[in-house]
């Protein structure tokens, strides 16, 4: 006895169909992988090895991340050595010209040039790069010099002899002042002015702290200077006392301001070229530094690619062989489509 049974058309119908979803996905990974070089699913490919791959691409970030950090940086630290280099010349250079002048001539320059030099010192200690303060140490929101610092300087110094003396500069008992008291006013009440205290109240609000950077995966370096630097306070200290208007003191107590002055102009020269001599190392590291993270990042990227790379002619051949197999897909459909037992009812 002969058994028939039936075939649905919708099953024949569905069949070509959920095999289309299948191809469509398989034709989106090739593709993906054809494009990007590296696995679709890295998950799936490479199984238990993924939390490396993970790992490696994380220090690929965060090296990147060290890369730009360090570029900026490296713009702080090279304005930062122009600037200092410019303080370092015009120290020498008032120095120079005090130097080639009689005793009797140099009160009389050093007041000429004080503006300019407080104007200039002020102005560059201002400066700022990638919209932070340079020589504001860790506070690189705020501008080092306190406005108008030169100027309240200079009034505190004309009321600290006024009331050590009882009259001020300009008065005609200041040619009776000895060059001992003049000296010990100088290096005492006026230097102080100078120090922590009088420096942070008149000129500066920089922070003492300056700026540690980390250039690499395992080292950090001093990136900056704070405008509180020693050799700063004592350039700032010359350019205050050289605008004092002392020239109605007697010769000897002139001769006692002219060369606080060039003391602290020399000394202020010498701490420049100290402190650019250590951002100069800071910026060896920095280059050094940049250096082994380009060798690293270039390492890590290979061992990625070791493990995620595809083999692109493979993911070609998968994906002719899916959109050929979706092609086919579709055509069968197309076909099932037209079944229907109208065609054949007479």
């Amino acid at each position: 006895m002969m058994t028939t049974s039936y075939i649905s058309s919708l099953s024949l119908l569905n069949a070509p169909r959920a095999a289309s979803m299948r191809l469509q996905s398989e034709i989106e990974r090739a593709t993906q992988e054809i494009t990007t070089g590296r696995y679709a699913d890295t998950g799936l490919a490479l199984g238990s090895q993924v939390g490396r791959s993970f790992g490696l691409r994380q220090s690929t970030a965060e090296i990147a991340a060290l890369q730009d950090g360090n570029s900026a940086t490296a713009l702080r630290l090279s304005t930062s050595q122009t600037i200092l280099q410019q303080l370092q010349k015009s120290a020498d250079a008032q120095f120079t010209t005090l130097t080639g002048l009689t005793a009797d001539k140099r009160m009389a320059a050093m007041a000429a040039s004080s503006g300019d030099m407080l104007t200039s010192l002020t102005g560059l200690l201002n400066s700022t790069a990638g919209g932070q303060a340079l020589f504001s140490g860790i506070n690189t929101d705020v501008t080092p010099m306190r406005d108008g610092a030169a100027a309240n300087a200079k009034a505190a110094a004309i009321a600290a002899f006024t009331a050590t003396f009882t009259f001020p500069p300009s008065d005609a008992r200041a040619a009776s002042l000895t060059a001992a008291q003049i000296k010990t006013f100088l290096e005492g009440t006026v230097a102080t002015q100078f120090a922590d205290t009088g420096w942070g109240t008149t000129w500066s609000q920089a922070s003492d702290t300056a700026i540690t950077s980390r250039i690499s995966l395992s080292e950090s370096a001093t990136t900056s200077v704070t405008a509180n630097a020693t050799a700063i306070r004592q350039l700032a200290e010359a350019a205050t006392l050289a605008g004092l208007g002392l020239s109605g003191l007697s010769a000897d107590a002139q001769s006692v301001v002219s060369d606080r002055v060039m003391s602290l102009l020399s000394k202020s020269s010498a701490g420049l070229v100290s402190i650019q001599a250590d951002l100069g190392r800071s910026q060896a590291r920095l280059t050094d530094a940049n250096t082994r993270l380009d060798a690293q990042s270039t390492l890590i990227t290979k061992e990625i690619s070791r493990l995620e790379a595809v083999d692109t002619v493979e993911a070609k051949t998968l994906l002719d062989a899916a959109t050929k197999q979706l092609n086919i897909s579709y055509a069968l459909t197309a076909q099932l489509q037209e079944l229907s037992l109208l065609k054949y009812v007479a």
